[in-house]
């Protein structure tokens, strides 16, 4: 296989729809189509070698992400008799495993027209923004560092990006990113927030714990200036977490040795910590195991991260005060789950229920252990009891992506000027329409 000098080898060695290892990948076709990018995998076997890489650390909320997308576009295709006569809504939606590569890989995929040839895609560049893509928009990603990628990739096509998690204020700069948009509120609100809490509390010195990318370094210097602009707060120290600190090296564990050492020294009355809930996952176990008993600031990343909360011994380490965005249920979607999915079938599903199988003759009390304390902080689940499964639908980046949906599936109203009974703009819908 041959790859352009011009890109990276990480981008370029990757094999669309004929290699080993793919990434999961759930697809249906509709008279327009919505991609979706979701890190159904949290990590990667990504190391300093060359090779193939591989993901891990499958995660059951972020596959219910997947769900209600699915879920949502079906919403909107009951309604399509009513509401866009003759059209139907498809949906292609890539596991991303939360790495910058595997997002590039997924959304040059998604970027690909019915002209071009399949089998694997050899790029050369990107595709011309003259050559109308497949899908029209696309819902994601999480994270904000591989938001950012995305981004810059499907400006070039014109091609809406509405991410349901993503909040680095840096994705605001319409210059930089002007297809980008959201359905949550930048981070310029969550750490002016912070700073507010801060004085209510009169605390005179803080700690700040940020992280290489761009939800945590950008967060953690919008805190430093504006805790600067008070003039009264003192901050101890900024930690800014390497990309590898969440992984299992001896790097990662000499650098959460000296974290903890600095904490431990510190004379700071409370821990802001903005960066991702994996790394405070780390941290929160250490502090526990080293009796660190502190106040913590959490961003939204983590604060209302079930694996964190449910770490045994969470209670001794100390006070958490947390902020989130407003939350509500995705209507109709936790009964859809208890009904066994409503019928419905898609690739991802088939992994789930492959890897957790349907429970079957088991008492009610043996069920209810399936939701332990020990389950839930871990994600997973012995056998798939769905009532069980209810249970971790969250109401922040759930219902985030059902208004991402929602938002498409007015846009596309609009835009064919549909009423009622007919569409009367029956041609092609052009990607820089729906923006």
């Amino acid at each position: 296989m041959t790859f352009s000098p011009l890109l990276s080898p990480a981008v370029a060695v990757f094999c669309l729809g004929s290699c080993e290892n793919e990434p999961l990948r759930a697809y249906s076709p509709g008279d327009i189509t919505i991609g979706g990018l979701f890190p159904v995998h949290r990590k990667t076997n990504r190391s300093m070698r060359h090779g193939p890489l591989s993901c891990s650390a499958y995660d059951l909320r972020t596959f219910l992400h997947t769900q209600v997308m699915i879920y949502s576009i079906g919403e909107v295709n009951q309604r399509m008799a009513r509401l866009l006569p003759n059209f139907t809504v498809g949906y292609d939606i890539y596991d991303t495993c939360g790495d910058v590569s595997f997002a590039i890989r997924a959304t040059l995929q998604l970027l690909k027209t019915s002209e071009d040839s399949e089998g694997c895609f050899v790029p050369e560049g990107y595709p011309s923004p003259l050559r109308e893509p497949k899908i029209k928009a696309v819902i994601g990603e999480n994270y904000s560092e591989v938001s950012t990628v995305v981004a810059r990739i499907l400006a070039l096509s014109s091609v809406a990006q509405i991410s349901y998690s993503s909040t680095s204020e840096q994705l605001s700069r319409k210059l930089k990113f002007p297809t980008f948009l959201r359905t949550i509120s930048s981070d310029e609100h969550q750490t002016k927030a912070i700073a507010r809490l801060v004085k209510l509390f009169n605390w005179k010195t803080v700690a700040i714990v940020g992280s290489d990318d761009e939800y945590g370094k950008y967060g953690s210097d919008h805190i430093v200036e504006l805790l600067g602009e008070m003039g009264d707060v003192c901050i101890d120290f900024v930690d800014i977490l390497p990309d590898y600190f969440s992984q299992n090296s001896l790097k990662a564990q000499a650098k959460l040795a000296e974290l903890l050492s600095n904490i431990n020294t510190s004379a700071a009355e409370a821990i802001i910590m903005f960066t991702k809930d994996a790394n405070v996952d780390v941290i929160m176990n250490a502090a526990i195991k080293n009796h660190l008993n502190r106040t913590w600031i959490a961003s939204d990343s983590w604060s209302t991260s079930t694996k964190v909360s449910t770490l045994p011994g969470i209670d001794k380490a100390g006070e958490v005060f947390g902020f989130i965005s407003k939350r509500n249920e995705v209507p109709g979607f936790k009964d859809y789950i208890i009904s066994k999915f409503n019928g419905t079938t898609n690739a991802m599903l088939e992994h789930y229920l492959s890897h957790y199988p349907l429970c079957s003759n088991q008492s009610e009390e043996n069920m209810q252990g399936n939701c332990s304390q020990k389950n839930r902080q871990q994600d997973t689940v012995q056998c798939q009891d769905l009532n069980c499964l209810a249970t971790f639908v969250d109401q922040d980046k759930s219902y985030n992506i059902y208004l991402a949906v929602q938002v498409i599936a007015e846009a596309l109203r609009h835009l064919l000027k549909c009423d009622n009974s007919q569409c009367k703009n029956k041609g092609k819908v052009s990607t820089l329409e729906v923006l």
